[in-house]
């Protein structure tokens, strides 16, 4: 039979799980790379930005994007091209959005669905072994 004391038990737990998920889903720090993937000479189905066309800090980060060096933003840059064309060569780049688990944002909901996760084994284990085991 269950007790009152499993059924908070069950609650605080299914709670700490869906609130640590929420929260991973909305809080969780989210950090962008960009960098140079490769050229092509073959113009691709869609009409690609120029270079001419880039807003100056676009044509600072695909320039440097160039040089070799992957750049790392901690806020979502403004809308940076995939492909740029300049002198007939169309130039392939990679933007990838990665989760930051060093962060706080991102490690609190975790570590609060993970406790959530083991408060409700350990709270459906309470109940099989109240029914099951007798003393």
């Amino acid at each position: 039979m269950t007790s009152r004391l499993q059924v908070v038990a069950l609650v605080i737990s299914l709670a700490l799980l869906g609130f640590g998920i929420l929260g991973y889903g909305f809080f969780g720090d989210t950090d962008y790379t960009y960098q140079f993937d490769h050229e092509t000479t073959e113009a691709p189905e869609r009409v690609q930005p120029s270079y001419d066309s880039l807003s100056a800090t676009q044509r600072e980060y695909v320039d440097r994007a160039l040089d070799g060096e992957t750049l790392r933003f901690e806020e979502d840059p403004e809308r940076l091209p995939r492909i740029v064309e300049r002198d007939e060569v169309y130039y392939h780049f990679d933007f990838e959005e990665n989760r930051d688990y060093t962060d706080p944002t991102t490690l609190l909901p975790l570590s609060m669905s993970l406790a959530g996760l083991i408060g409700l084994v350990a709270t459906i284990r309470w109940e099989v072994t109240s029914r099951y085991v007798t003393y």
